[in-house]
């Protein structure tokens, strides 16, 4: 429903936001701070640990199984098609085909929990999006194709979000100080300036709705335009040393998430995640170094992906 405008959109995301209210992504929080428990034991008992492969791949993944009500015996699946489908932001001359097969992995995972909710409704996500079928406002097509959206929105994003926000405090040690002496109080306004300060989408694409003037440049109806996010979250306009990381920042009117009617619908709970991701990194490993300085980028224009994220934890 992203590929929509205003009425068919406002309607379509009339039906799933009742799913992402701040309030209900809330109750989310204890299952994030488990899962970031486990998932950092387990990787500390394995040794050479990489925050993006041990922490920042699979907590997304597991958040989003959960809300997909996918059974815990085939959570390994949705992980391996939700791997396929980050390929949509490779440079890999040959990302076509897992990221096609990651598709038709999902459209064929979800049709028959598709038709089982439509029966039978249950507490999730997909039973919400049959709601929308049964209502109409979905087609069937429509509803696999937003599943995958939800796996991949929200698992590309939030890698991103925890492995930039990591290396922007391994390379801010008086902002990563400041966050050890209090995580509590500063967790979100960490994760806010984490965002403003290296966001996991480096930039969008839109196509003119009208003709307009900006800047002095006339944009016509229907010329494509890509805006990006980490230029106008370092506007000096709107920033007060905007190159500077200041985790005690406030106001903080980035635009990670976008902005006006396509604000991103998970917001929430990729704040959550982030939140709860900085604040156990602090209180476990108050030394934590990177292994290696030098970041390798995925050759994307969109995304802000690094390949690995080896760390010392002592």
């Amino acid at each position: 429903f992203i590929q929509y405008d205003r009425p068919e959109h406002l309607e379509m995301r009339k039906v799933v936001h009742t799913y992402f209210t701040p309030k209900s992504m809330e109750e989310w929080r204890p299952l994030v701070r488990s899962a970031i428990s486990d998932l950092l034991d387990a990787a500390e008992a394995r040794g050479n640990v990489d925050l993006m492969r041990d922490l920042a791949v699979p907590l997304p993944v597991l958040v989003i199984a959960e809300m997909m009500g996918v059974p815990e015996s085939e959570r390994p699946h949705i992980r391996m098609l939700a791997e396929k489908l980050l390929n949509i932001g490779r440079g890999e001359p040959d990302r076509m085909r897992p990221l096609t097969e990651g598709m038709q992995g999902m459209l064929d995972y979800v049709n028959p929990m598709v038709d089982e909710r439509i029966v039978e409704p249950k507490d999730d996500f997909i039973s919400v999006l049959a709601s929308g079928e049964k209502s109409g406002v979905f087609t069937r097509e429509q509803v696999l194709v937003n599943t995958s959206l939800l796996l991949l929105a929200g698992h590309e994003t939030t890698i991103n979000l925890i492995c930039n926000g990591t290396v922007s405090f391994m390379n801010n040690r008086d902002q990563w100080d400041m966050l050890k002496s209090d995580t509590q109080g500063l967790m979100v306004r960490a994760t806010e300036e984490a965002l403003r300060y290296d966001p996991p989408v480096k930039s969008i694409q839109r196509i003119a709705s009208e003709d307009v003037e900006m800047r002095g440049k006339h944009i016509n109806k229907d010329d494509r335009i890509r805006w990006f996010i980490s230029s106008a979250n370092r506007d000096p306009d709107k920033f007060e040393n905007p190159t500077t990381m200041d985790i005690t920042r406030w106001p903080n009117p980035h635009v990670a998430f976008g902005a006006g009617v396509h604000h991103c619908l998970g917001a929430t709970i990729a704040r959550v995640e982030g939140q709860e991701v900085f604040k156990a990194l602090a209180e476990r490993y108050p030394n934590l170094e990177l292994k290696n300085p030098e970041m390798e980028y995925q050759p994307s224009i969109t995304f802000r992906s690094i390949k690995e994220l080896p760390v010392n934890l002592a």
